[in-house]
């Protein structure tokens, strides 16, 4: 015998049950879980008709979505455990970064002792200018140039360190602007990476770590296109 019982008289917070079964309201929940599904299962064979049984046809077929049901849950929970152990594993693999120097998306330029660091540019397009600006870590302009033409993809911007006058400039932070223009004096996409070295790392609670560049920004690890010895 099916019993129901109505837990409150605001039908727009009714909440019924059936043989111990609860079903909050549709406005609460927007899918069935797999054990909402093996109850309304269970509830249907419980309250068919004795004189007109479900046939075995439907009954296979209703079995067969359920197992449906239940190899997507567990597909959906090894796909999970699966990106949680990727994860664990990049974020133990990022601590052997320390101490290294890596190429990253960036603007940041560390000048040393025995000079400044590389850098290149990526361009999605050709250029008819390609101008290259070095300031310092207060704004001050210590030298540009005009690379001139360049084709699509990757170019190495050496640089010798040195000022408009041809002066060594001391050891320290520095920033690389880049402006390309086309032929016709419109912008071109440019994506400057320059190297630095990786002094900490950041782990948030989910997700990634970030990684700390020496005198520099903190940097997401997708931004980092190589890791030299």
């Amino acid at each position: 015998m099916v019993t129901s019982s109505v837990t409150n008289t605001d039908p727009s917070s009714q909440q019924r049950s059936f043989e111990g079964v609860s079903f909050e309201r549709a406005e609460d929940r927007a899918t069935l879980d797999r054990d909402d599904f093996m109850r309304l299962f269970i509830i249907q064979l419980q309250n068919q008709d004795p004189m007109n049984p479900m046939e075995s046809a439907e009954m296979a077929s209703q079995v067969a979505q359920f197992n449906m049901v239940d190899l997507m849950y567990k597909n959906n929970e090894a796909m999970e455990r699966m990106a949680a152990s990727d994860e664990a594993g990049t974020r133990l693999q990022a601590v052997s970064m320390l101490g290294h120097d890596v190429r990253y998306t960036g603007n940041y330029l560390e000048v040393r002792p025995e000079g400044p660091k590389p850098f290149d540019i990526m361009l999605d397009s050709p250029c008819a200018s390609c101008v290259v600006t070095i300031r310092d870590s207060q704004g001050q302009l210590v030298t540009s140039w005009d690379v001139g033409e360049l084709t699509p993809g990757s170019h190495p911007l050496p640089w010798d360190g040195t000022d408009a006058e041809g002066n060594p400039v001391p050891e320290g932070t520095y920033r690389v602007d880049i402006q390309a223009v086309d032929q016709d004096g419109e912008p071109v996409d440019v994506t400057t990476r320059t190297t630095g070295t990786v002094a900490g790392l950041s782990y948030p609670e989910q997700g990634l770590p970030t990684v700390r560049i020496q005198n520099g920004p903190e940097v997401d690890l997708d931004q980092i296109w190589m890791v030299e010895n």
